[in-house]
């Protein structure tokens, strides 16, 4: 593995998140994932109205979204994410988990800004996964790269090795 890798380290405590999906059981299910990984800053949103209402009032470090539920609108809600520039939400990274992992939905998340397509269902493993991949983007890591006076032996963090 690359040196920088073995630098890195991660502490979710701080990181804030937002998951965006028509579904309350899978949000619960998400929670309960994210929980166990370390993440304690959580905004649940059932519609496309309170994910947006969200990502403009608050200062947030993912957003998880299915956009399946909500069409064409997931898609312009991404790119008008990336369109704000200057907001502080306009690099967060952006992962789509969805069950209709379908050419069409591939190439728009791509061509809106999305960081990664996840297909339902995933284990907890590989959504981490991925969750370590945006974080590792320059420009991307925001609160989910912990400063070293966060991480502690006591499992506070998490060392990429």
């Amino acid at each position: 593995m690359s040196s920088l890798k073995s630098e890195l380290t991660f502490n979710f405590e701080n990181a804030s998140v937002v998951m965006i999906d028509s579904s309350p059981l899978f949000i619960e299910v998400l929670t309960g994932i994210l929980s166990g990984c370390g993440f304690r800053r959580m905004y649940r949103c059932s519609d496309l109205v309170s994910g947006t209402d969200t990502v403009k009032t608050h200062s947030v470090d993912l957003i998880l979204i299915d956009p399946y539920a909500y069409g064409d609108a997931a898609y312009n809600f991404i790119q008008w994410l990336r369109s704000e520039r200057r907001g502080p939400n306009a690099a967060v990274p952006v992962i789509i988990l969805t069950a209709y992992t379908y050419v069409r939905l591939i190439t728009v998340a791509r061509q809106c800004g999305a960081d990664y397509v996840i297909a339902k269902p995933f284990s907890t493993s590989g959504l981490l996964e991925r969750i370590l991949y945006v974080a590792e983007s320059e420009g991307r890591r925001g609160e989910l790269l912990a400063p070293p006076e966060l991480v502690s032996s006591s499992g506070s963090g998490m060392e990429m090795w």
